[in-house]
């Protein structure tokens, strides 16, 4: 098993609407290739962590890197892990309030995380924690 979490910027506001039509698209082609993870999405910014084969989550996030709704993409953690953080969810999801997206990241900027955080097994393990209880609060 492989993951990554990545952290991004939407090039602008998404309607709720959009908001949807996103996460449907997740779920359907995440459920067709194997991955499972979760998306938080507040104040304009998206966290997600995508979790599965590596190959697969590899070209996701290539995918996503590529994608003109999202710009300043920066990865969070890259590395093989033992099992799924959210091996029930193709696609978990939550908006969140900009104070929420703040405390997710506990907030460190993305240059401090670049500095302290990649490769960082504590850092990895925190950002999961705070995704998986962000996200099945209301689950």
């Amino acid at each position: 098993m492989y993951h990554i979490i990545y952290l991004s910027r939407a090039v602008r506001e998404p309607t709720p609407a959009e908001l949807v039509a996103l996460l449907l698209e997740a779920r359907s082609h995440n459920e067709q290739v194997g991955i499972t993870g979760a998306l938080a999405y507040g104040d304009m910014q998206f966290m997600q962590v995508i979790e599965g084969e590596e190959a697969a989550v590899t070209d996701l996030y290539e995918r996503i890197a590529r994608d003109p709704r999202h710009q300043s993409v920066f990865k969070l953690a890259d590395k093989a892990i033992a099992e799924r953080s959210f091996d029930s969810w193709s696609m978990a999801f939550r908006e969140t309030t900009p104070g929420e997206f703040a405390d997710l990241l506990g907030y460190a900027s993305p240059a401090e995380w670049k500095r302290i955080a990649f490769g960082s097994a504590s850092a990895d393990a925190l950002l999961l924690e705070r995704m998986r209880e962000l996200v099945m609060a209301d689950h």
